[in-house]
Formats: structure tokens, C-alpha cells, sequence
């Protein structure tokens, strides 16, 4: 009588060979690399074929939470914007209060010892005028600079396509 395997298990072999599902745990029995329930190349023991319904549901979720954590890394990265752009409304509001500090009055008031009064008020309306025009252009160009797209999570998204449509060719 005739054994079903050639010499060395050739036939188990072959089946082998055709028949090789993903790490994930098969896919469904769609495509070229359909798990038919046989031997793996690289398992020890066979895998069971999962069903169409299992694998739309954990691909429904896995893609839930994709969404979820790309929300997430939105608001991360405009929560960031948001803080660098009040860092400049602070630098603006930090130049309104050094123009209008009593410091003026006691520079003035320390100058008019010296100086007559007008003379005294000028300079010290001169040098806080020239403070709080620094202080407004580094706001300004913290503002224009702060990022105002969320860069992380469109690359992210888009690694996320590219990944996508590997699998799907696949």
C-alpha cells in the first residue's frame, strides 16, 4: 500500500508551502495567502481560520481606534500651538505693562533732579516706548511663528494610508 506523503513528507511539504497565514491570525480565507486551517510554514501547531465577521469587527476596531488616537494627537498638538500663541499675547501684555509701570514715573521723577521736568519725562517715555516695541516684536514672531496645521498627525495619517494600502495589496 501506497502512503499518502512521498519520501521526507514531500506532500505535507507542499502544503506548506501553500498555505501560509498572516501573524495576525489568517485573513479570512481571502486571497492568495489564504489559512485554510493546514500546516504553517513557520507554525508548530495549525491556526484556525478565522471568520469573515471576526476579522471585518477587529478591522472596525482597529480603525475606531486609529480615529481615536489621531483625534487625540490633534488636540495634543493644538493644545501646543495654543500655548505658544498665548506665550506671545503674554509678551504683548508684559509690553503694555512696562509702558505703563511706575517705573516711568520714578525714571522721570530721578531724571527731573538733573533735568527740567519735560526733558525728564521725554527720555523716560523714549526708552519705555523702545522696551515695549522689542517686547511686541518677539510676541508678534511668536505668534507667526507658531504651527498652525497639526504637522505630526498628517504625517502620521499618512504613514497610516501608505500602511493601509500595502495590506490591501497584499
Amino acid at each position: 500500500m501506497e502512503s499518502a506523503t512521498g519520501p521526507n513528507g514531500s506532500r505535507a511539504r507542499e502544503e506548506a508551502i501553500e498555505t501560509v497565514s498572516d501573524p495576525i491570525g489568517g485573513n479570512g480565507g481571502v486571497g492568495q495567502n489564504a489559512s485554510n486551517g493546514g500546516a504553517s510554514a513557520t507554525a508548530t501547531s495549525p491556526r484556525p481560520k478565522r471568520p469573515l465577521g471576526a476579522v471585518i469587527t477587529s478591522a472596525i476596531d482597529g480603525t475606531r481606534t486609529l480615529v481615536r488616537k489621531q483625534v487625540e494627537l490633534a488636540k495634543i498638538e493644538m493644545t501646543e500651538a495654543v500655548a505658544v500663541r498665548a506665550k506671545g499675547a503674554g509678551m504683548f501684555a508684559g509690553a503694555g505693562v512696562m509702558a505703563l509701570g511706575f517705573v516711568a514715573a520714578a525714571g522721570s521723577v530721578a531724571l527731573a533732579l538733573v533735568l527740567p521736568a519735560w526733558a525728564a519725562n521725554l527720555i523716560v517715555a523714549a526708552v519705555f516706548v523702545a522696551i515695549a516695541s522689542v517686547l511686541a516684536l518677539i510676541g508678534r514672531n511668536a505668534i507667526r511663528n507658531a504651527p498652525t496645521t497639526p504637522e505630526q498627525t498628517q504625517e502620521t495619517l499618512k504613514e497610516d494610508a501608505r500602511w493601509a494600502r500595502q495590506q490591501i495589496a497584499k
